[in-house]
């Protein structure tokens, strides 16, 4: 995420929710973010949702939490972008986050932008999102991926190595 300043500046962000949609398996992820006169909806991974909260509860410790707004906008006309690339950057002077992402819309035009995000609400955030995150299929301990309700088949269980190169 180098050239920060060629993002697209949102400024301050004044709400930030994540939503899963489907069932466990079949579920998609979103960040639903409101930055003064824009409304994004940002589509993501579930490993991307979770690496992101898991790196903002990292600062726990120097903000309490405080509740996030639930419904945040029925706009008219809200972004929607895949989540291609993110960075998160802690700033200790203003207690809040930067957070700079790249993505495409449904006609693969891409978009760089960032946002700052109060640690407080971010908490919270991250707090919500961990939540909806672990709500999903459980995780083999062994090889990290996902068990179905009708069964897993472990590659490391069953003697395979993972990701072999050959030179």
């Amino acid at each position: 995420m180098e050239d920060k300043d060629k993002y697209l500046n949102f400024g301050e962000c004044l709400g930030l929710i994540s939503k899963s949609f489907g069932k466990p398996g079949e579920r998609t992820f979103s960040m639903e973010i409101e930055c003064n006169d824009n409304y994004i909806h940002l589509w993501l991974e579930k490993q991307q949702l979770a690496l992101i909260s898991q790196n903002i509860i990292k600062y726990k410790s120097f903000s309490p939490s405080v509740k996030n707004i639930n419904s945040l906008y029925e706009k008219d006309e809200v972004k929607n972008y895949k989540l291609i690339d993110f960075a998160l950057e802690y700033k200790e002077s203003s207690n809040a986050f930067d957070f700079y992402f790249v993505g495409v819309d449904d006609q693969d035009k891409g978009i760089a932008a960032t946002f700052s995000y109060q640690n407080k609400f971010a908490q919270s955030f991250a707090n919500e999102s961990l939540k909806i995150v672990s709500q999903g299929r459980p995780i083999c301990s062994l090889c990290s991926n996902p068990i179905n309700n009708d069964g897993h088949f472990c590659i490391k269980l069953n003697g395979h190595i993972e990701n072999i190169k050959i030179v």
